[in-house]
């Protein structure tokens, strides 16, 4: 079984506003409102690929009510521990005419160590019979961002192989741990190795030096370029098709969610990688976040080129 962890879930709301600038005033005619925070962004394409999730965390009052509900709907497990305050709101303002994407997030409910104490009992139960495990998206107040590290190294005792995705400092200390893969954007990847990366030699050597750490894949994604796979002894550069994007946000948690799935299957390296391509490149195909059908990536998985590098 797949677990995800999601820690800080939130109700994600797109706002469609042409020509959108600060101090404005814009009349919204299209929203879209869904269930989201990375970690549920995952759960719903693991749920779309047709294959089980379990995804625990924290909700806090009717907003982590309606949050819940959503991934029931989905036909997600879930194991949530309820906490003093409410579950936040990220709001996403898209204007189409310019091209720009605008984010404005909550912090979410503060994090108690009762609570916490509370979810590692949830968690080290949902271990015994979990074999993918996701540790993605940020942290709510109250929770240390040792955290990933934390859950990773107890992971690693039940031989679980772990994805995670993460930023900052919470994804460097995650990686002390040495999880699985890591699946970092070239701005993350960039502030991993201190350095602004240009060329794909660049990445794939900042790769490299990821793996000297204990980490055994990095993924490193690249937007329209498609993404570079670092393996111990191998590497690859991932080409996809020209497609009309639609929203962009969502196409890593897509990504890892398709990766995911392809460990659960014991897919070969390559294969994992077109189906992680696949979902991210579909997503972005749609308004919503976190968004695929499974016929359709299925048949982009026949137009990802995969380059041995």
């Amino acid at each position: 079984m797949i677990t995800t962890v999601v820690l800080n879930p939130a109700v994600d709301k797109i706002y469609f506003a042409d020509n959108f600038h600060a101090g404005g005033l814009f009349r919204i005619k299209e929203t879209i409102t869904s269930a989201g925070g990375k970690g549920i962004n995952v759960s719903r394409v693991i749920r779309a690929l047709g294959e089980e999730v379990l995804a625990i965390g924290f909700k806090g009052g009717h907003t982590g009510e309606w949050l819940v509900e959503q991934l029931r709907e989905l036909g997600a497990m879930t194991g949530f521990i309820e906490v003093e305050g409410e579950s936040r709101t990220n709001n996403n303002i898209i204007d189409r005419v310019n091209g720009t994407e605008t984010e404005v997030l909550e912090m979410g409910p503060l994090i108690t160590g009762r609570d916490i104490e509370e979810f590692f009992s949830v968690y080290k139960r949902a271990l015994k019979k979990t074999k993918i495990l996701v540790c993605s998206g940020g942290l709510p107040a109250g929770v240390g961002e040792d955290i990933y590290k934390t859950l990773i190294l107890e992971a690693k005792k039940q031989n679980t192989k772990v994805i995670l995705d993460a930023s900052g400092e919470v994804l460097k200390q995650g990686i002390e741990a040495k999880p699985y893969l890591i699946k970092p954007n070239l701005r993350e990847l960039g502030c991993l190795v201190n350095r602004e990366l240009k060329e794909i030699s660049e990445v794939l050597e900042a790769c490299r030096c990821i793996q000297k750490e204990g980490v055994e894949l990095v993924l490193a994604s690249l937007g329209e370029k498609g993404a570079v796979l670092a393996s111990k002894d191998r590497a690859f550069r991932v080409h996809i098709p020209s497609i009309k994007a639609v929203n962009t946000i969502g196409c890593g948690d897509s990504m890892v969610a398709g990766f995911a799935v392809a460990l659960s299957k014991g897919l070969e390296l390559k294969e994992a990688l077109r189906l992680s391509s696949a979902c991210g490149v579909n997503n972005a195909q749609y308004q919503g976040i976190g968004v695929v059908k499974k016929d359709e990536v299925y048949k982009l998985i026949n137009e990802i080129r995969i380059e041995e590098i």
